[in-house]
């Protein structure tokens, strides 16, 4: 499996940040939930 993260605020319509310099995402934590289900945490880095 290939994760692909992106932001899309709330509703998932409009980008949010529209303009923006490129970033990456550094992934920060990540735990099972229920054995199956993962939960990833990422903080945006500057490339």
């Amino acid at each position: 499996m290939t994760l692909f993260p992106v932001i899309t605020g709330r509703t998932g319509l409009g980008p949010i940040f529209q303009g923006a310099a490129d970033f990456g995402l550094e992934l920060v934590e990540h735990r099972t939930l229920d054995g199956h289900i993962q939960e990833l945490v990422h903080r945006p880095t500057l490339d």
